[in-house]
């Protein structure tokens, strides 16, 4: 009698029976990225924060990034335990439907376009957690006892060609057209691509995958579905069109994370959240129709070091004073000095790129727009920069990649002699600035150019007329470059060893 089926819905081993039941498990693979837990968790707020874009304008007690700014982590943290749990959980059910989509009564056609999809996601996911933890476990297949799964942790080479091969799976068997809108395409497996090898290139010390990352750049350049938004009379007006909920899964979004439930919240991660609107500043309700929390605030270098002649400045920063118009009302203005419960610096400004796709709204934060992963714009720079590096010159497709990013912002052209290494690596801070792309760009070239991080700081630090010079001196090399392993897995694993230098007493 206590031996019963319930009547409610499929069980486990029969679950993978129909089509519905195969499309049901590839979205769940997808929600691995948008849920309250997953991607937003150790995204854009935190990893923003690690670079000398913006700093954390609250207390170290004061939001789920408080420490950030100033390295003040450990492997206790939740946004470490969850951003990792999260990788994972998606790898799972792209295992899941891997393993078992077969079982599934449905056309060749659809089962290949399934498991491509899958793929493709958990290929992203290796590739992210290696950018973020570096040597990680590689899990493949489902365990058939997960109690006693105890993967080591393969070195980062390991893991990116994990990545790879996933990747190459989905490019040569995913449709060239969406399902519907935000699922991936082959052309968006390309351009993956381009990335993890120019990533790659750097990290592993493997100079032939620029060639490899430049090629894939340029097969979607030249044949791929996308553009940049540039279509609008001003180059302010095309910025501001990249982060609108009309324009979404637009020309510009190769890859996105799109929001599968309803009501989707870019907020900080303390509640069911997505992505982080709290990027921008908390504004004093009482006066100025502005947002009503934030923990993430502008250097005040960027004033003196950021062209004015660049749109993307203005599009990216609140200055003081600057006009904020709210439902029609034109009283309101941006105030450095009444930020609610923060202590940002005075002579700081506020980040605004986010805000103006919900700038019809009084102090909200809620917002399903999904989240635009890899756009356009930046595989243009990966083609430039790999171009340059495959062979150390700039060649004219590269030159017009690059120049393209720039005149969409007002900028003019530039010649050949006068781009370097680090002037991409310019543009690629201005184009993607808020995006949590300069902290990363800082790891990958650790080597390459080993002072890259210090040079951005002291330059920080030279406008920082508050002396507030705690940014950067808590970073360790050894320690910082790769977030430890979360105490949580390490526990639960006893074959995941902690790296030294987050060991006991270090």
């Amino acid at each position: 009698m206590l031996d019963q089926t319930d009547p409610t819905g499929p069980t486990g081993e029969v679950f993978f029976s129909t089509s519905n039941d195969l499309q049901q498990a590839v979205v769940a693979a997808y929600s691995g990225l948008s849920g309250p837990d997953s991607f937003h968790r150790i995204g854009i707020v935190g990893f923003e924060q690690f670079s000398d874009n913006v700093y954390s304008g609250s207390s170290t007690t004061d939001g789920s990034h408080a420490t950030w700014t100033t390295f003040n982590y450990d492997p206790q943290s939740r946004n470490i335990r969850t951003g990792y749990d999260a990788m994972y959980q998606l790898i799972n059910q792209a295992n899941q439907v891997i393993t078992r989509g077969p079982e599934a009564d449905v056309s060749e056609a659809e089962l290949t376009q399934a498991l491509a999809e899958v793929h493709f996601l958990r290929g992203f996911a290796y590739f992210y957690l290696t950018q973020v933890w570096g040597a990680v476990p590689i899990v493949t297949e489902v365990p058939e006892d997960p109690a006693g799964f105890a993967p080591e942790a393969s070195p980062a080479s390991e893991v990116y060609q994990q990545a790879i091969e996933d990747l190459t799976f989905a490019e040569a068997n995913l449709a060239a057209e969406p399902a519907q809108g935000g699922r991936v395409t082959s052309w968006a497996a390309k351009a993956m691509l381009a990335k993890v090898y120019l990533f790659g290139a750097d990290e592993l010390d493997r100079s032939e995958w620029y060639s490899l990352s430049e090629q894939k750049a340029e097969e979607v350049i030249n044949g791929g579905p996308y553009g940049l938004f540039n279509e609008a009379p001003t180059p302010e007006e095309n910025l501001i069109s990249i982060f609108q909920t009309f324009n979404e899964n637009g020309k510009e979004h190769i890859f996105t994370i799109n929001h599968f439930n309803s009501g989707g919240n870019w907020s900080d991660g303390e509640v069911a959240s997505q992505f982080p609107m709290a990027m921008n500043p908390r504004q004093m309700r009482n006066r100025n129709n502005m947002w009503g929390f934030g923990w993430a605030y502008v250097y005040e270098a960027m004033d003196e070091i950021w062209d004015d002649a660049d749109a993307r400045k203005d599009y990216n920063i609140w200055f003081q004073d600057e006009p904020i118009i709210v439902n029609g009302d034109t009283t309101g203005f941006y105030n450095q000095a009444n930020q609610n419960r923060c202590c940002a610096r005075l002579t700081g400004m506020g980040f605004q790129k986010f805000w103006y796709q919900e700038n019809t709204k009084n102090v909200n934060g809620q917002s399903t727009l999904g989240f635009p992963i890899l756009r356009y714009a930046e595989l243009l720079l990966i083609h430039a920069e790999a171009d340059l590096l495959s062979d150390g010159a700039l060649s004219p497709d590269g030159l017009t990649s690059l120049n393209a990013v720039r005149n969409r912002a007002g900028l003019s052209d530039l010649l050949a002699s006068e781009v370097s290494i680090e002037t991409i690596l310019e543009e690629r801070r201005w184009e993607l600035f808020g995006e949590a792309k300069r902290w990363f760009d800082f790891v990958r070239k650790r080597n390459a150019l080993p002072n890259l991080i210090y040079e951005a700081f002291a330059e920080i630090e030279a406008f920082d007329t508050d002396n507030n010079d705690q940014d950067i001196t808590a970073f360790t090399p050894n320690r910082h470059w790769k977030l430890p392993y979360p105490q949580s897995a390490i526990d639960r694993n006893p074959n995941l060893t902690q790296k030294p230098a987050w060991s006991a007493g270090e």
